[in-house]
């Protein structure tokens, strides 16, 4: 190559030249060249040697969702894995051409084809739309009822189950048990474990079926819990959120239920009680001031995506449905802006028969489900941390298909996903969207 010689990326090779001036590379028929033509060095075709470029080059860049940086984003490339920063940023000080990757909990797989020109670049990703129904441990326990729910997903737009793999209330005569053979140690006392299904299995027909997996696992609420630990409790059936020690039952929970091979973490009761039990703690001395309440929860989430993120999966939480109206933290510790912060995934619960009459200035805000849904999210989501994707948990109960649709198409509107919740599993194709076709 002569003094001028410049290198060409062409097809993932690098093209030897003797380049004058420079200037944009050109190709003609029977010459390549840089620069004007009048400046350009002509090489015929046939002296032009290709061969694969073994080198590294250089790569930095950001991760990021409408332009707001995304951090704990995982970047692959050449063998070499980064994880973002609070700032999204990622650099590698060398890396070959080809694709790199992009994953994100909560987010869909990007890859960037690297050719060497660059040596910044954004990458934005998008989140995941998810579509999800609950599937009961009675359904999980059922091979055929299962089949049924994945014949619904087949026919519709649902993308998503969203298992129990501990409970809250009774089940067989015991309250917030854990449905599998886990292998936690505190679970290791009778009454705690009341096997129903493997959940291995049903993941991988989930899998197989191209649908995203979550669990949802209750946390500071467990009867059978407290009965085995009650250094834990603070009131009836509910853990004290303020021990830290009460919170690595459930810790440990979702961190097997991730390498179970669970995508997503939901984690539900994640607040301090409400109703008479409120009451008798309050009574009692036992619940803190709406900061400390709020930092306990915040503090959880916060631990539970630390432990969770490292082994890819997403970390949700459903949060009580009036928080979402109110500045303060409805007595609970969740605050929309606070609890939202560590979360890849906010869950609202938006259960139009749970409002009062006139709320909404509605008389019955249950006859209502589209305005309910829409006027909760459009509260709630200018305070949802920045990042955090919104996806509402919906009433599946009591109503008609055509008012659980209502619903789902407040959300959609929106351009949310949705959860729909029914305690029994009972669901009808009509109340969703139908599945999209080649055609759509």
């Amino acid at each position: 190559m002569s003094k001028g010689g410049r290198a060409l990326l062409l097809a993932g090779g690098v093209v030897s030249l003797a380049l004058g001036a420079t200037g944009a590379y050109f190709m003609g028929p029977s010459l390549l060249g840089v620069g004007e033509p009048q400046n350009t060095t002509k090489i015929p075709l046939e002296g032009v040697r290709i061969e694969r470029s073994e080198r590294s080059f250089p790569l930095s860049g950001v991760v990021s969702i409408d332009e707001f940086p995304l951090a704990d984003a995982t970047v692959t490339a050449g063998g070499e894995t980064y994880l973002t920063d609070e700032t999204g940023a990622f650099e590698f000080e060398g890396i070959p051409l080809g694709t790199v990757t992009v994953t994100r909990p909560g987010y869909l797989l990007t890859e960037y084809t690297f050719d060497g020109s660059v040596e910044e670049v954004d990458i934005a990703l998008e989140p995941r739309i998810v579509r999800g129904i609950r599937v009961s441990p009675e359904t999980a326990k059922s091979d055929a009822m299962y089949q049924e729910m994945l014949d619904l997903a087949a026919e519709t737009s649902i993308n998503a189950f969203v298992f129990d793999t501990k409970g809250d209330y009774d089940y067989a005569g015991a309250e917030g048990v854990v449905f599998y053979e886990t292998e936690v140690e505190a679970a290791q006392k009778p009454g705690l474990v009341v096997v129903w299904y493997d959940p291995v299995e049903r993941i991988q027909q989930a899998e197989d079926a191209g649908l995203y997996t979550i669990t949802r696992i209750p946390v500071f609420i467990s009867q059978s819990y407290v009965n085995a630990y009650p250094e834990h409790k603070l009131v009836g059936r509910y853990l004290d959120p303020h021990n830290r020690d009460a919170w690595e039952y459930a810790l440990d929970l979702a961190v097997e239920a991730c390498q179970l091979g669970f995508d997503e973490i939901q984690f539900d009761y994640i607040r301090y009680p409400d109703g008479q039990s409120a009451t008798t703690a309050r009574n009692l001395g036992l619940v803190p001031n709406q900061a400390t309440r709020i930092a306990d929860i915040q503090g959880f989430l916060e631990e539970a995506a630390d432990r969770l993120h490292p082994d890819g999966c997403a970390v949700s939480a459903s949060i009580f449905g009036i928080v979402n109206m109110e500045n303060g933290d409805a007595g609970l510790g969740q605050k929309v802006e606070e609890t939202s912060e560590p979360l890849d995934v906010y869950v609202p619960m938006i259960y139009p028969n749970q409002w009062p009459s006139g709320y909404f200035g509605l008389g019955n805000p249950s006859a209502y489900p589209g305005t309910v849904v829409g006027t909760v999210l459009d509260t709630a989501a200018p305070r949802v941390a920045d990042g955090t994707v919104i996806r509402p948990l919906l009433q599946g109960y009591y109503y008609s298909s055509s008012q659980i649709r209502a619903e789902i198409d407040a959300a959609e509107a929106r351009g949310y996903g949705w959860q729909i919740w029914n305690m029994d599993s009972v669901y009808s194709a009509e109340s969703f969207p139908p599945a999209e076709t080649d055609e759509d």
